[in-house]
């Protein structure tokens, strides 16, 4: 599953860049990253995710977002994940909105097989300057999840989420993502997401991203741990 990943985002972002440039109501965003090892040890590892944004008006815009992690030692794979995205948001004001989230993921050597969850709520722009932009959502929520060696799970949650993007300069800026979810059925059930990212661009079209995720599963499956973390210097291709 690696290599027609890393190919799949070759192909789109050699089809969009061969595009007319014409003026558009779309944007696309695709990000690889690739480590191989080839002597004494035989390792490989490919990130890649895209980010597709396209405006209906100039108050709603769909986003759609899907990307994958996988890992290979020795020829066995050690590491494997997928998840796509889609979410609409409406303005109601200059910094509020309206929005609802659906998303899919699997991580079966993190115990689940299949993890859907939806939301709907509302966002606002906390704080913003011509450097500074801190956005804030908060939604109820549904999830059903599967995990290996475990009965089928749905339950109500609430999610919290919180961006923070500092321009640093002409060429460069910081990103920190965090998404807190808390399952409505269990109190002792719940799931932190988080991204720190330093990108530099390196002309119009790519970029470089540093960056650092942490994950966090207050009950993860059995023999699993709670946290996961991943660390990663990808290139970034933007239309």
């Amino acid at each position: 599953m690696i290599k027609p990943l890393a190919a799949a985002l070759l192909l789109a972002a050699l089809a969009l860049s061969a595009s007319p440039a014409a003026a558009k109501d779309w944007k696309d965003s695709a990000e690889l990253s690739i480590i191989s090892a080839n002597g004494n040890t035989k390792t490989q590892t490919i990130s890649g995710r895209n980010l597709f944004t396209y405006d209906f008006s100039d108050k709603t815009k769909l986003e759609v977002e899907a990307g994958g992690h996988g890992a290979r030692n020795e020829g066995k794979v050690m590491a494997e994940q997928y998840f796509a995205s889609e979410k609409v948001s409406h303005k109601i004001s200059d910094r509020n909105y309206l929005f609802e989230r659906y998303r899919w993921d699997r991580d079966v050597f993190a115990g689940f097989k299949h993890r859907h969850s939806f939301s709907a709520g509302v966002g606002r722009e906390l704080w913003k300057t011509d450097k500074d932009l801190l956005v804030g959502e908060a939604a109820p929520g549904y999830v059903n999840e599967e995990r290996i060696g475990d009965n089928t799970r749905s339950f109500a949650s609430a999610r919290l989420y919180a961006k923070y993007t500092r321009e640093l300069s002409e060429a460069s800026k910081f990103n920190q993502d965090a998404e807190y979810i808390q399952s409505l059925q269990n109190s002792d059930d719940s799931w932190i997401n988080t991204e720190t990212a330093l990108i530099a661009a390196i002309n119009a079209t790519f970029s470089v991203k540093n960056s650092f995720i942490w994950k966090h599963v207050s009950r993860p499956s059995p023999a699993k741990r709670k946290d996961d973390t991943v660390v990663a210097v990808a290139l970034i291709a933007s239309f």
